[in-house]
């Protein structure tokens, strides 16, 4: 059997084998899901790895120890951040921020980097990749816990059910329609305003029935980032599944993204026939339900 090795820089392969002595450091990478790379490290002062900026400064992270097993199972680690409610890239601190959904669909990389003297990194060895998956706040500490790249081999084979809705979301490149096209600017409304009600400022838009199971954003005010399903919409105005943290204050920016029901042809507004994307429609329409297959 062949091992698997790790691989490291010439250096740090020189002093591991001259007997130099090492100290080492964590090294913990996020890439969220726009592109941005957020790096702390475990040690006492900020490190330089490879041209990236490592910092040792709030948030403070730790971690427990992974479980590898030779079967499917899927590896976890679990990472402590802990932070003070200060300012944070950003704006609003950040615990406030990986509640809002910081951290969502991000991946994660730990490394552990070697140093000869104190500070002088020589070379990284990666231990552990995955993505993140559930988050839980709680005082001074979000609790991370991060799934191996395994966990995308988690999921129902074939991926497509014989089903009578469709099996794409809307707007995914399955779809093929555009996102944009059916994203709106809007302000809050005074009347009803609440947390888990957002009243249109002026007159309703003339289809304000298709935002129903679309998605609300807030883009300004307290409540700014959060994102919300909408339950029902109407021409008072979006009824949230589950309310904001925090009340808009009439005036608010927010955009607003239209639902689909997933049907071939409803007549709601939301169908695929009354997009005009009949063709793009995967679902089955006359399979028919469970209690009347025979």
């Amino acid at each position: 059997m062949t091992a698997l090795l790790r691989s490291a820089s010439s250096e740090l392969q020189t002093a591991l084998a001259g007997g130099v002595q090492l100290s080492r450091a964590d090294l913990f990478s996020f890439t969220l899901i726009g592109g941005a790379l957020l790096n702390w490290t475990s040690w006492d002062r900020d490190l330089t790895v490879a041209g990236a900026l490592y910092s040792s400064r709030a948030p403070w992270l730790e971690r427990t120890n992974w479980n590898v097993a030779n079967t499917m199972e899927v590896p976890t680690l679990t990472v402590f951040l802990r932070a003070f409610n200060s300012g944070f890239s950003g704006g609003a601190n950040i615990k406030t921020q990986v509640h809002n959904g910081l951290f969502d669909g991000a991946a994660f990389l730990l490394s552990r980097a070697f140093m000869s003297p104190p500070g002088t990194v020589l070379g990284t060895i990666s231990l552990f990749g995955g993505e993140v998956g559930g988050i839980e706040l709680s005082g001074s500490t979000a609790t991370i816990t991060v799934k191996g790249k395994t966990n995308l081999l988690d999921q129902y084979a074939p991926r497509n059910l014989y089903q009578i809705g469709c099996n794409h979301a809307f707007c995914d490149p399955g779809c093929t329609l555009v996102r944009s096209a059916f994203t709106a600017s809007f302000t809050v409304g005074a009347s009803g305003l609440t947390n888990a009600f957002i009243p249109w400022s002026g007159a309703a838009p003339v289809n304000a029935s298709n935002y129903q199971h679309g998605t609300v954003t807030m883009t300004s005010g307290a409540a700014s980032g959060q994102s919300r399903t909408v339950g029902t919409a109407s021409a008072e105005g979006l009824t949230l599944v589950y309310p904001l943290y925090e009340t808009p204050a009439p005036g608010d920016a927010f955009t607003a993204f239209q639902g689909c029901d997933k049907t071939f042809n409803s007549g709601s507004g939301q169908s695929c026939t009354d997009r005009s994307n009949t063709q793009n429609y995967k679902g089955y329409p006359f399979v028919p339900p469970p209690n009347s297959a025979y």
